[in-house]
């Protein structure tokens, strides 16, 4: 495993991190969480020594199985978590006052019983939150109390990072960044690179679709939040975006999963990449995108067909 600077924060992360939203059994369908704890354990036997995940994720579950493996690992994470998603009255309802935030700190820090929270991001706050600034004041004491080390931002979208950089708090970024979703590349990661704040890449295989195991109109299972997400027009459109990549499937590139991972480790940009991981054998897939890179020639390819293709699909 290798591994990047986080920004400004100076955490030294495992370039291919471990996104824990999969594991809180509320997302792809049910989960096992011995399954679960299992490639947790693995991954930091491999060196993935950043794993990010949210209050919301499972509503809590998330944070309650990383916590199994803080017990005694501690020392070996770069523990990120999210608040801001009101999940106990309904999941997406987001919540950025003051008050409500401390206590979803509280709650996440008990959670995943620790005493600090390596970097605390506010879960997509919408611009006006960011340029209020009461909610960065927040971050600042509890900053200063020790309860986070470092506080970022994860993203709605790519314009909401330019107004999160104007503001200069934010010590890191998460957004979605992929082949078939590159606008980060144009304004934000510039930014970003001048203001020395880490990127952190989610989404990296467009919820699956980009692992080119979906086909068909409806391939997800019962209760897998995807099936609600996209239309059968949009998972269409995407697939057929995916059947354009091909050409990156030669000499050390064994699949289009591995091809996704190492476009979005190209950029200069990314501190870290966070796929959703569920099991060890996934840990294993993902992990072997560290170290490697695309070809400036595929690189230049793909970045022409997001400009003549894949910029009129309505992505999510």
């Amino acid at each position: 495993m290798e591994y990047r600077t986080l920004g400004r924060t100076g955490l030294r992360v495992s370039e291919v991190g471990f996104g824990a939203m999969t594991i809180g059994g509320e997302a792809f369908g049910p989960t096992d969480d011995a399954q679960s704890l299992k490639a947790l354990h693995h991954a930091l036997d491999l060196g993935m020594n950043f794993i990010d995940t949210a209050d919301a994720y499972g509503r809590g579950h998330s944070e309650e199985l990383i916590a199994q493996v803080l017990k005694t690992r501690r020392t070996e994470v770069v523990l990120a978590t999210k608040g801001g998603n009101q999940f106990t009255v309904r999941q997406g309802l987001r919540n950025f006052d003051p008050a409500y935030i401390a206590g979803a700190l509280e709650h996440s820090l008990r959670r995943l019983q620790t005493d600090t929270i390596d970097l605390y991001q506010l879960h997509n706050p919408p611009a006006e939150v960011m340029r209020r600034g009461e909610i960065f004041e927040l971050m600042d004491r509890v900053k200063r109390e020790g309860k986070i080390r470092y506080y970022g931002v994860s993203l709605e979208n790519a314009a909401d990072g330019i107004t999160a950089l104007q503001t200069g708090k934010p010590d890191t970024l998460q957004v979605v960044y992929n082949i078939l979703h590159q606008d980060p590349e144009a304004e934000l990661f510039p930014l970003a690179l001048r203001d020395n704040v880490g990127i952190i890449a989610r989404v990296p295989l467009e919820r699956g679709v980009l692992s080119g195991r979906f086909s068909g109109a409806q391939p997800f299972a019962p209760g897998d939040f995807r099936a609600r997400m996209f239309s059968e027009r949009e998972l269409v459109a995407l697939n057929a975006a995916a059947g354009k990549l091909g050409f990156l499937l030669r000499g050390d590139v064994p699949n289009l999963a591995q091809a996704a991972l190492r476009f979005v480790l190209s950029h200069p940009a990314v501190s870290s990449v966070i796929p959703g991981i569920r099991t060890a054998a996934q840990v294993d897939d993902n992990a072997a995108a560290s170290g490697k890179r695309l070809p400036e020639e595929d690189l230049a390819r793909l970045r022409e067909l997001y400009r003549s293709d894949f910029r009129a699909i309505a992505f999510h």
